[in-house]
């Protein structure tokens, strides 16, 4: 296969910058890595979900995994990608407007006009590396980082292919209806979804424009709960979670999806469904109880809508293969967060 052959040559020239990618160049001239997905059923909709994409502060450049993804995501063709935040290296005041302003001019070469080159639409969610909701004295510690991230998508939010709903408070929450598809994003870009956002949220998922045929996404930076080790504190999961979390139930949300604890699990919060997405960038974390570090991925949702059938597949960014569920713990667990228990990668949404 000639695209093969090209994301073979592309992983080996960023050998010589990361020795680390080597598995990955030797997985990648194996053909077989790819295949048995790309061979497989495709769903009416393929959404490809990545997060957590930045390098160190005030980096305008991205780590090979960033570019072993974005092949990966032109192999395996989805209709739309998700990004649950941090797509930017901000959250340190000293940056400067230019500073800021560089980094997501990168982003956008690097990363956006190659995937809306194809025809790939983007729904993005604020990090909090990109425009942290922090607050002191009622005011955002980094202002001038939210100012900046506003103005940029702004500028692309025609570009991006998306049918906005609720687009008052766009791009830090907003609404969105594709076919099949109802996304609401939500600014969990600090530990504080305010009552204000939650009551918007629960107008946004009660739309007319939401159908019963939709598969539901709410999509925020933080997670729920505790995900992994050095994360499993204060203000790196959303506060009053289990608020949320029955919000979401009651209104039949098929899929809180986040970023931010840089590790891969899909897990169920009292019947809850919820997905950790793994870091497509730096800075990979072990999942509580385990001692490995996660590998960065990406994951693929393929879904079927004559069966409503969800099918997840999660990429190792180093390996090129789907990583198995079963290396997974069964639970995650951490003094004073709710309790995560694993959950099947496929699934049936509006159930």
């Amino acid at each position: 296969m000639q695209t093969s052959r090209r994301l073979f040559l592309r992983l080996l020239a960023t050998t010589a910058v990361s020795r680390c990618l080597l598995p990955a160049v030797q997985a990648a001239s194996n053909q077989k890595t790819l295949e048995p997905v790309a061979a497989s059923e495709r769903g009416d909709l393929r959404l490809a979900l990545i997060s957590d994409l930045n390098g160190p502060y005030g980096s305008t450049r991205y780590s090979p995994s960033v570019a072993a993804g974005l092949d990966l995501i032109s192999e395996l063709k989805p209709d739309l990608v998700l990004c649950a935040g941090d797509m930017v290296a901000g959250q340190k005041i000293s940056l400067t407007d230019f500073q800021l302003e560089a980094m997501w001019s990168s982003f956008q070469s690097t990363v956006l006009n190659p995937l809306l080159q194809q025809g790939i639409g983007m729904i993005p969610t604020m990090g909090n590396h990109d425009a942290s909701s922090q607050t002191t004295s009622s005011r955002y510690v980094f202002a001038r980082e939210r100012h900046q991230a506003e103005a940029f998508w702004d500028h692309q939010k025609n570009r991006l292919g998306l049918e906005f709903i609720d687009a008052k408070q766009y791009p830090f929450q907003f609404s969105v209806k594709q076919p099949g598809l109802f996304v609401v994003v939500i600014d969990a870009s600090s530990a504080t979804v305010d009552r204000g956002q939650r009551l918007w949220l629960e107008q946004a998922l009660a739309s007319e424009f939401r159908s019963p045929d939709d598969c539901c996404v709410v999509m925020g930076h933080l997670p729920l709960t505790a995900i992994s080790v050095g994360r499993d504190r204060a203000g790196e999961s959303i506060e009053d979670a289990m608020h949320l979390t029955d919000l979401m139930q009651r209104h039949q949300v098929d899929l809180y999806l986040s970023g931010h604890h840089h590790a891969w699990y899909p897990g169920e919060l009292t019947g809850q469904r919820v997905l950790s997405l793994g870091a497509m960038g730096n800075g990979p974390r072990r999942l509580l109880g385990t001692q490995r570090t996660s590998d960065p991925s990406i994951t693929l949702l393929d879904l079927f809508q004559a069966t409503k059938a969800v099918r997840e597949t999660t990429f190792s960014l180093k390996t090129l293969e789907p990583i198995s569920l079963d290396s997974l713990p069964n639970q995650l667990s951490a003094k004073s967060f709710p309790t995560l228990d694993r959950r099947d990668t496929n699934w049936s949404y509006g159930s």
